[in-house]
């Protein structure tokens, strides 16, 4: 009785054994089953493809540095320079050499007049540029058709100076000269307005103040020019006594704005 009572209690624990053994193998396999390989499992591949994603989303929608957009302005404004220099040319004669050089003082004035000009655009363009910090669709097609007077403004002055030279026709020179400048003032507000449109694209520290001044003095522009073309149709001289009143005036009022090193 002793025997067989301690022979079933054998087979119960080889049996409670085995049971307890297939639990724990059911349950690592169900572990196995159910946990996550970080090397194997695919999922943490796609989250990190999606964030790769967002990135280089973000990277395609990141503002334009407005330095490449300067440097092409620089470039071309410094062209439209060099160019106006070139329409300064001897005239054909057997005259002495003292007599055709002073016979080009309407060159000369041209040259000057225009030069002070394109500098006070490029003077401008500078005093917009040092205070934003991006730019935009809108501010690059605004500043290409500006570049696109600004490069026009050679042949301009060589329509004002042959006709002060010649004697014929001042008037209408001069008035078309004004209207190149009208079109190109029209375009520069139009640039600045682009530029202050988005108030979080402007550098720290500028004020509204500051914003306000700068457009009522750019505002001007257009008209002024437009009353020096209106001033041609009654003088030639008159209306390059306004051009010359209109360089002193936005050259003195030009103020460098400084900026701080990290660009803020």
């Amino acid at each position: 009785m002793t025997a067989q009572s301690h022979h079933d209690s054998a087979d119960g624990s080889a049996d409670d054994l085995a049971e307890g053994a297939r639990t724990d193998s059911c349950g690592c396999a169900h572990a196995d089953v159910g946990a996550t390989d970080p090397v194997t499992d695919p999922a943490p591949k796609e989250g990190a493809a999606a964030a790769a994603g967002g990135a280089q989303g973000e990277e395609e929608t990141a503002p334009v540095s407005p330095g490449r957009l300067e440097a092409f302005s620089d470039g071309v404004i410094a062209i439209a320079i060099t160019l106006l220099s070139l329409e300064i040319k001897l005239p054909d004669g057997g005259g002495s050499l003292l007599h055709s050089l002073t016979s080009l003082w309407p060159s000369y004035l041209g040259f000057v007049l225009s030069f002070l000009l394109v500098g006070q655009v490029w003077l401008n363009h500078h005093a917009i540029f040092v205070r934003v910090r991006s730019v935009d669709q809108w501010m690059l097609i605004c500043n290409l058709f500006l570049l696109l007077d600004v490069a026009f403004l050679p042949f301009a002055t060589s329509v004002l100076t042959r006709s002060l030279e010649s004697g014929h026709d001042e008037r209408t020179g001069a008035v078309f000269y004004g209207m190149v400048m009208v079109v190109g003032g029209l375009f520069f507000n139009a640039l600045w307005r682009a530029s202050i449109r988005d108030r979080g694209r402007l550098r720290a520290g500028v004020s509204e103040a500051e914003v306000r001044s700068m457009t009522r003095r750019f505002a001007m522009g257009p008209w002024l020019y437009s009353l020096a073309a209106l001033l041609g149709m009654v003088s030639a001289w008159l209306s390059v006594v306004t051009y010359v009143a209109l360089i002193v005036f936005y050259m003195v009022g030009h103020r460098p704005r400084r900026v701080s090193p990290a660009g803020g």
